[in-house]
């Protein structure tokens, strides 16, 4: 069996690997200097602490290659205060005038120039906050946790100030980090991980220093910052909102029918200490301002990942990130999106000593349950002790109790690097779960182990994966049960060194990647062979040629599934970019009585146009269609086109007006957006929107006809949101 070869296969590995951690190292030390004046955060170096001398160092390139000087020289500074960290930049550029740069949103500005700061508050190595700034001084931040293989997450936004300016030989960046933003240990000598990095749009590259190799955690590059004295007291942070919403339906030829929902929720959050936070929250609201990023949903097997919005949710979600393979069938085991409707929350996280833990409950409200009760109360629980390094074990427990329905499940997950390019990933979890109206109680059990391996010339993964068919985890976005699974990634990585091709393209990967899918239930498996190349090239170009070949089992029918698969990406010029995707090949046309092999074909087209830095323009296209083979009659199944239309006009960091048009000819319906939005800080906002959509629909027999007549205007909606983010010392 699969689940044997595996096992053998890990036990050849990991006793040749045991014990091989290399010890930690003592890096070079930053001493932060004290100042007893506020800085004033206005992009002008003029304070007497920046006239001191600065760490100069040449930031070393970690993508597209690795281990490249980037060829910019960077100043930098470090100061703090009792309420602040400080940070300056002195971005050289010989090339000013290709420094690309906006006036956006929070979180709006990754695609231009920027210098970021990694910080580990808790110098522990486990998780990262992280703040970037664009030349014009406009911020993007998030977190990053050791746990889900260092992926950023910028969803939490935290309160700190910027500025930046461009000058005549590159740009100055100021920063000013609130010590209430973060968590940390206090004390008389005060230690933080950190890393800097930097993003050059016109070279193609982003840098780091120290240098992040090859394979290497972030956490593991980072250096040590020292601060002296740093006390904090207690913290309490309310954020009440109100929102308003006024819904209205067309109902006949000229009749239309409405409400208005108000809503006031508010959020609390206390410092217990300077690493331990109570929080709670009286209906959290759903941020409307961010809406969902459009996907296909038309023939999907799987449900759509979408990503949380609610700022209670947003925030702090490094302390429940559990173990899980890369790209595996569970994205995630706590996944707060479905808590859809909680009418309160609480949760207290933090860390003490080499330990983080986080528990939170929730009281949802349901609608249409048959489970005898209107409410299901959800309990999660997370423990996670560090064992040096980016290293650590954990346990998470989740329960969800609704009326009758009670499902409850226990993990356990470690993270262990046997050498600095070797790592592993491995959980375990075991579920109880009882249904309204079944006589006995369900125990299933789910598996997880990947091993990951990069160094300059090579990226490679092994993972396994397996859900049995009792496995139930109503906390998670779990995809798929009752299969085993198995997936490799082998991809050398070649840099060209003689020109031309030196000049054109920086990195080539050819890759090959595979999965193999057991389905005991069934008997049947699914297969999956990648081969492809990544290239990536000038102006910040990426280009990626697949070809695919297996096989995949639906409804009891085992189908074929050879495509062919095509993305480019490119900058021309600082104000264009363009990317285009094409996908042609076997696909099935899921549907539990009527299923089908036919041929597929996916178009897309995304540009974004910023003819200022003010004005950003945005056109997406996308083309999906599904037809049976010419041999079985070439009908088609469906055919999708979508044109998505987006102008916005960013009058400062926080005044933003916006307007968008979806057409989308599958539903024969056209969706309009229009916003005004002001944001000062994260949580002190107000926003107004208006949207409305327009469908093909014609009154006969007392009724609306869809898909005939004229483009009616049939829904309108109108959505107001004001909060204030206020913090007691």
């Amino acid at each position: 069996m699969l689940r044997s070869r595996v096992a053998t296969l890990l036990l050849l590995i990991l006793p040749g690997c045991c014990g091989l951690i290399p010890a930690a190292t003592e890096d070079e030390l930053i001493i932060s200097r004290a100042v007893e004046t506020p800085v004033r955060i206005d992009g002008v170096l003029d304070e007497e602490v920046w006239q001191r001398q600065p760490i100069s160092r040449e930031f070393v390139t970690f993508h597209p290659m690795v281990g490249r000087p980037l060829g910019l020289v960077t100043d930098i500074w470090t100061a703090y205060s009792e309420q602040n960290l400080y940070f300056a930049f002195k971005c050289h550029d010989d090339r000013p005038g290709q420094i690309k740069t906006s006036i956006a949103r929070h979180d709006n500005s990754s695609g231009d120039d920027w210098i970021g700061v990694v910080l580990d508050p808790l110098d522990n190595r486990q998780s990262s906050v992280e703040f970037y700034v664009n030349p014009s001084g406009c911020q993007t931040d998030g977190l990053t946790s050791a746990v889900d293989g260092a992926n950023f997450d910028s969803s939490p936004d935290y309160v700190w100030e910027s500025a930046g300016r461009i000058v005549e030989d590159g740009y100055i960046v100021e920063m000013a980090i609130p010590l209430e933003s973060l968590r940390y240990k206090s004390g008389e000598r005060v230690r933080m991980g950190v890393i800097f990095m930097r993003h050059a749009t016109r070279l193609g590259a982003m840098g780091a220093w120290p240098e992040l190799k090859a394979g290497e955690s972030q956490f593991n590059a980072m250096t040590a910052i020292e601060y002296r004295n740093l006390r904090k007291g207690l913290m309490l942070e309310v954020l009440p909102n109100f929102t308003l919403n006024r819904d209205s339906a067309r109902t006949r030829d000229r009749e239309w029918e409405g409400g208005t929902n108000a809503d006031l929720g508010v959020s609390l959050k206390y410092g217990v200490t300077s690493s331990v936070t109570a929080e709670a929250t009286i209906r959290p609201d759903f941020s409307q301002v961010e809406s969902d990023a459009f996907q296909v949903e038309v023939n999907q097997r799987y449900p759509v990942f979408y990503v949380e919005k609610r700022p209670f949710f947003m925030e702090g979600t490094n302390a429940i990130d559990f173990g899980l393979v890369s790209g595996g069938m569970m994205s995630a085991a706590v996944y707060s999106r479905n808590i859809a409707d909680p009418l309160w929350a609480a949760k207290v996280s933090g860390t003490a000593g080499r330990n983080l833990f986080a528990v939170l409950a929730a009281d949802e409200r349901l609608t249409g349950t048959d489970a005898g009760g209107d409410h299901a109360l959800w309990s999660i629980a997370r423990f996670k002790r560090s064992l040096g390094s980016d290293n650590s074990i954990g346990m998470l427990y989740s329960g969800r109790y609704a009326g009758d329905d009670r499902n409850s499940v226990l993990g356990a997950d470690l993270q262990y690097r046997f050498f600095d390019n070797f790592r592993l990933t491995a959980s375990g979890l075991v579920s109880s779960s009882q249904f309204s109206g079944a006589a006995t109680t369900e125990t299933g059990t789910g598996v997880n182990a990947m091993l990951q391996y990069g160094v300059p010339a090579l990226d490679a993964l092994l993972a396994y994966e397996r859900y049995s068919g009792d496995f139930a985890m109503a906390s998670s976005f779990l995809m798929r049960r009752d299969f085993e699974q198995l997936q490799f990634l082998l991809g050398p990585n070649l840099t060209p060194r003689k020109k031309p091709l030196a000049a054109w393209v920086k990195r080539v990967q050819p890759y090959v990647r595979g999965s193999l899918l057991h389905d005991p239930g069934t008997g049947m498996d699914d297969r999956l062979l990648r081969v492809g190349v990544n290239l990536y090239t000038r102006w910040n170009g990426t280009l990626r040629l697949e070809v695919r070949k297996g096989r995949e089992a639906w409804n009891g029918a085992s189908f074929r599934r050879n495509s062919v698969y095509a993305m480019a990406a490119v900058r021309p010029w600082t104000w264009l970019s363009l990317q285009g995707t094409v996908n042609l090949g076997d696909r099935i046309y899921y549907d539990s009585l009527a299923a089908f092999a036919g041929r597929g074909q996916t178009l897309s087209l995304a540009a974004v146009i910023q003819p200022g830095v003010r004005t950003h323009v945005s056109l997406e296209l996308l083309h999906d269609a599904l037809e049976r083979r010419r041999a079985d009659g070439g009908e088609k199944a469906y055919d999708l086109n979508i044109a998505n239309l987006t102008a916005a006009y960013q009058f400062n960091r926080h005044f933003l007006v916006r307007g968008a048009l979806r057409w989308n000819d599958y539903e024969r319906d056209l969706a309009t957006d229009l916003l005004a939005s002001f944001t000062l800080i994260p949580g002190t906002v107000v926003h107004l929107g208006y949207g409305s959509l327009y469908e093909n629909r014609e009154w006969q027999k007392d009724s609306w006809q869809p898909g005939s007549g004229r483009l009616l205007n049939m829904r309108n909606s109108l959505f107001f949101k004001v909060s204030y983010l206020w913090r007691v010392h």
